[in-house]
């Protein structure tokens, strides 16, 4: 089986390079593009891309009507004079025919992506039908969209390499959390008789799931006052639920819709977040937005030490080499000791700051008529 290996990562590696990726029109001129007038998003909605890049920056649009769509809503009443459109991630066959035949009215069509998507369908981690979607909506409509985009958008400078073509320029939109995230109260600076931690990664982070499960298991035995939570579904579910871990201080939750997930992140807070993130094409990609996610809970995170988490740390938070000893070490540091627990959630509270400083308030290159020029 050993010998397979290397065959089916130079065909992965084939496939890789022959899928489409997103890229600007051979016609895309900035400088004849017209003022817009009014703001389409199409994605599916509710998602974390909408809530992590778009949201806070359509607030900066006060005089300016922003029109919100599901992939699976007509376009009829949508007025094309002088519209700009972002595709967030995906779209379907009648709305990018509408797009197509109002191409001339259009103020221009930005694509923004916050994934490597060809890296996510080659890998082996993510479940086929979350490879069919992608492939369905994302990836089989880009030759159509392409002749379309007058901007391309990635949340990364390392996911917009992966994407560049020569001539054409690519502008980072990175993460914008809100000024005020809802964060779960304040813990108790006494010592709790128990403890909440918390993975919360999705079916793509199969390996991420595989490296903390052997730690977790430990770490439960070590102390019994921790609980853990979390997230998985499927063969993920059934390899967690075989852990040497007491059945009645884990619990596997079967993954929420997006509006679900953050109701409950708002309201159940946790004591330790565990945020591993190990290397690879999909991984090298990512930007840092499960800070905001780890914010909203008021967790004390340990973070893998890499370029992702790099990009926004302060000091006070924990960040560990992807070794099982140095991740057991953390999470004995945070279990045994309060204040350093509180440490680590106010880093994270910090960093969110730094991470909204850092990001561009506005999209990149749209010109509006009530706002002036916003490149």
């Amino acid at each position: 089986m050993a010998s397979d290996r290397p065959a089916m990562e130079v065909i992965r590696n084939i496939i890789y390079g022959l899928l489409p990726r997103p890229q600007l029109s051979a016609v895309a001129s900035r400088h004849a593009e017209p003022a817009a007038k009014r703001l389409l998003i199409l994605s599916r909605y509710p998602n974390p891309s909408v809530s992590y890049y778009l949201d806070e920056r359509t607030k900066a649009l006060s005089d300016i009507p922003v029109i919100m769509k599901g992939i699976d809503e007509g376009l009829e009443d949508v007025d094309g004079d002088g519209l700009f459109v972002i595709i967030c991630r995906y779209i379907r066959e009648p709305q990018l025919r509408w797009l197509e035949d109002r191409r001339g009215q259009l103020a221009g069509v930005a694509y923004f992506v916050d994934d490597d998507i060809p890296a996510v369908l080659t890998g082996d981690e993510a479940s086929w039908p979350y490879k069919f979607t992608l492939l369905n909506l994302a990836v089989r409509p880009l030759p159509r969209v392409n002749r379309l985009l007058t901007h391309l958008w990635t949340s990364t400078e390392t996911l917009a390499d992966t994407l560049a073509k020569a001539g054409h320029r690519i502008e980072i939109l990175a993460p914008m959390p809100a000024d005020q995230l809802p964060i779960s109260p304040e813990p108790s600076e006494a010592a709790p008789a128990t403890l909440k931690m918390i993975y919360h990664g999705t079916g793509v982070h199969r390996r991420e799931h595989e490296f903390l499960m052997p730690i977790v298991s430990v770490a439960m035995k070590r102390h019994t006052a921790l609980h853990f939570e979390v997230f998985a579904e499927g063969s993920l579910a059934r390899q967690w639920s075989r852990q040497d871990i007491d059945a009645t201080r884990i619990t596997v939750h079967p993954p929420l819709p997006w509006s679900s997930y953050l109701e409950k992140t708002t309201d159940h807070g946790a004591d330790i977040a565990l945020a591993p993130l190990l290397r690879g094409k999909t991984n090298n990609s990512r930007s840092d937005t499960k800070r905001i996610d780890i914010c909203r809970m008021g967790a004390a995170a340990i973070f893998s030490q890499c370029p992702t988490f790099t990009r926004c740390a302060v000091a006070g938070e924990i960040h560990v080499g992807n070794t099982a000893e140095e991740w057991l070490a953390a999470i004995d540091q945070l279990v045994s000791d309060t204040a350093l627990r509180l440490t680590a959630r106010n880093a994270t509270k910090e960093s969110i700051g730094k991470m909204r400083q850092s990001a561009t308030p506005t999209f990149p290159g749209i010109r509006f008529d009530a706002l002036g020029d916003m490149a």
